[in-house]
């Protein structure tokens, strides 16, 4: 139940704008840390004599790449950020568009305001993950916030009728609030140095000092210590050089100490140094993190959160945890809150009391911070009993962590199930976004398309993945299965079953619908060749073609292709067009269709009655057959639907033309529909869709007359809609 209330709590915070915005900043900057993070494992490596073996040159390559990803990472998350508050602003509606690259424009000139070094002889420390994060969060949340109010407050120039440059006309509309928010910064910028410090890293300093003091006691300060640095890395700041002053002025001293005890025989006297921190609160990095990789690849269920924790771990090792703070992400992550900062204060309290009773020895040798978990213990304290503490406050750190790791992935899932809502909503709505159904979408449920598209044109590549499901068509009048609808599924490795109305706009805007429809072309041709093998060749599919196909000159021989490749009759083929092609038949397609019919293909119109078509175009495109759509029949038929389906139906009877009825899941609604007379059907009453496999064993039970042992489902209870 608590875990359930921390959930319900953590999912309202994890909502809200701001948290979304950092999440999705610090997971776009992750390829940079993730760079950043393996070349300074490699320059930090613990071997003895490292620095001789690699040469000048290459040291210098290294560290060039380690300052172009951790040296910017600081500026490039601050341009993230405001871009991201920029697409949030247009997204909530609030009144005016204003470009995203507008606000990142205004973030970095209040970013180097709050600096004030004009000569920028200090750039490469603002612009660092080390000590550039919390001012970019601070600037980039800021200034985002207020320019969005200012735009709110319609803070702007009337341009109405200033010309026909309307890019221009954004711009200078929206100058006044982007004034404003500068010359807010200028006077904090002024503020600042009135109280005497000359950029934000000065008085962040001096604010941290302020709450930081040293006690008499060597624990409290270790706990003081403890606690600091997670809030400090919770909130952005680079804990442990922040508190640098900690380690001249405390940690360095008490291993002096020690180190002369040992040389005189006596027993070493402080317990708290830097090592001892590094062993027991800091293993795999600040948060004991290495503890939250191993609870998450035991307990956690998210696909993505688990591979960015493997390449996590590579460098977490080596005690390098950035990939994981700004991968998951950790900095000002709600929901592991918690277990960040207290974590490593529970194991500090452990092994602090464990190390005060003499169970293991105080730590008296230096070891380089790069040197992985239980090797440095062991280096540091020469004894297998740290070992053994060291794993104790692992399995600790992963017992602290592990409920958490439950409610992460229950909040992601909920955000992608929302993303995946309006991603679905999109797919069915007959307008673009950007130029693109789904792609052009904005925020998460723009990151949740564009993810499934590029696994989406990989499945497609591979053949994997994707597979055909067939609804029998039935002819109640013979008593017997005339044939079946070839139907697309993708289940994907991580979400399950994706819509099929998602899965063609994302291959419609990838620009791989083409290869999707040839695709289902083939396998439905295999199958159908295996059931003619068992029930005869007078069994047809049918099969979904997409306009985009039409325009191939070469579209026949294609199909011709397939039919012969799988031995199956031309005629055994139906071909389902939409009602869109009927209307706008370009001479091209109309040539296509009739060549297709020519060659014996079967040609029909899908979810007739829903478009505009004129009954004409029944008589002047070559058509067979119409499939009257599912939102006429689904359900108790009422009068309108029942006088439109009347109609259809007589019409198809009086030109000689096969109608099927689609949605039929009632057999009420079938009655009905057979008063009118309609006798081939489709539809959930019958059989939902099946596998090749299952839908043969259907219809062979169809014809031994077993439908006691046949089941029928909901679309909705299969998860199909």
């Amino acid at each position: 139940m608590w875990l359930d209330s921390i959930n319900l709590k953590m999912d309202r915070v994890a909502s809200l704008t701001f948290f979304r915005v950092l999440k999705r900043s610090q997971l776009q900057i992750f390829p940079l840390i993730v760079v950043g993070a393996v070349f300074l494992c490699i320059l930090n490596l613990p071997l003895q004599n490292f620095s001789v073996i690699i040469s000048d040159p290459l040291r210098t390559v290294l560290e060039d790449i380690v300052n172009g990803t951790y040296g910017v990472a600081a500026l490039v998350l601050l341009c993230s950020m405001s871009y991201n508050f920029g697409v949030m602003h247009n997204k909530n509606g609030s009144g005016e568009y204003a470009s995203p690259n507008l606000f990142v424009v205004i973030a970095l000139s209040c970013f180097f305001i709050l600096h004030g070094d004009i000569n920028f002889a200090t750039f490469s420390e603002i612009a660092s993950l080390g000590k550039g994060i919390a001012q970019a969060f601070f600037v980039a949340s800021l200034s985002s916030y207020l320019l969005h109010k200012f735009i709110e407050l319609r803070l702007r120039v009337p341009v109405s009728g200033a010309g026909y440059d309307l890019f221009s006309r954004e711009v200078l509309a929206l100058i006044p609030a982007c004034v404003a928010v500068i010359l807010i910064f200028a006077l904090l910028k002024k503020l600042m140095l009135m109280a005497g410090f000359t950029n934000f890293h000065e008085l962040k300093q001096h604010l941290i000092l302020l709450a930081v003091n040293f006690t008499d006691s060597e624990f409290l300060n270790g706990l003081l210590y403890t606690v600091s640095s997670q809030l400090l890395w919770f909130f952005g700041a680079h804990g442990p050089n922040t508190l640098s002053f900690f380690d001249s002025a405390l940690f360095a001293k008490n291993m002096d100490f020690n180190m002369a005890a040992i040389h005189a025989g006596s027993v070493p006297p402080h317990i708290l140094t830097k090592g001892f921190l590094d062993c027991f609160t800091m293993v795999g990095g600040s948060g004991l993190t290495l503890s939250l990789i191993i609870a998450i690849l035991l307990k956690g269920s998210d696909s993505g959160v688990r591979r960015i924790s493997m390449f996590a771990l590579l460098v977490c090792i080596f005690n390098v945890n950035e990939p994981l703070l700004f991968g998951i992400p950790l900095i000002l992550n709600p929901i592991y809150a918690i277990p960040f900062i207290l974590t490593p204060v529970l194991t500090y309290c452990i092994a602090y009391a464990v190390t005060l009773a003499g169970l293991v020895p105080v730590i008296t040798n230096a070891v380089h911070w790069t040197t992985p978990a239980l090797l440095n213990v062991y280096q540091a304290t020469g004894s297998w009993s740290g070992v053994l503490l060291q794993l104790f406050v692992l399995a600790v750190g992963v017992g602290a962590y592990m409920p958490f790791v439950v409610i992460f992935d229950r909040v992601v899932k909920k955000q992608y199930e929302q993303g995946m809502s309006e991603v679905l909503t999109a797919a069915r709505r007959t307008g673009e976004y950007n130029g693109y159904k789904c792609l052009g979408l904005p925020g998460f449920e723009g990151f949740v398309a564009r993810s499934l598209a590029h696994d989406l044109v990989n499945a497609i590549r591979h053949e994997e993945q994707l597979y055909m499901v067939y609804q029998p068509q039935v002819d109640v009048e013979a008593g017997r299965i005339i044939g079946a609808e070839a139907l697309l599924r993708w289940k994907h490795p991580s979400y399950g079953h994706i819509s099929p109305e998602v899965v063609v706009a994302l291959a419609e805007d990838m620009n791989c619908i083409d290869q999707l429809s040839y695709f289902v072309l083939r396998e439905s041709c295999s199958q159908l060749s295996v059931w003619h093998e068992r029930f005869g060749k007078d069994f047809f599919v049918s099969v979904n073609f997409t306009p985009s196909l039409f325009a191939d000159e070469k579209l026949d021989e294609k199909v011709i292709s397939c039919l012969r490749a799988a031995q199956v009759p031309a005629n055994c083929l139906e071909i389902e067009i939409t009602e869109s092609i009927a209307m706008t038949s370009s001479d091209r397609e109309l040539e296509n269709l009739n060549r297709l019919r020519e060659r014996g293909v079967c040609i029909s119109i899908d979810d007739f009655g829903m478009g505009h078509t004129s009954l004409r175009y029944l008589r002047e495109l070559p058509i067979d057959k119409v499939k009257i759509d599912r939102s006429l029949t689904f359900g108790s038929l009422n009068d309108v639907n029942k006088h439109i389906v009347s109609s259809i139906l007589e019409l198809c009877r009086n030109i000689n033309m096969k109608v099927v009825v689609e949605g039929v899941e009632e057999p009420e609604q079938l009655e009905q529909l057979r008063e009118m007379g309609g006798s081939c059907f489709q539809g959930y009453y019958f059989s939902r869709p099946l596998p090749g496999e299952e839908c043969m064993c259907f219809m062979g039970n169809w014809g031994c007359g077993k439908f006691d042992q046949l089941q029928t489902y909901s679309p909705k209870e299969l998860g199909w809609i």
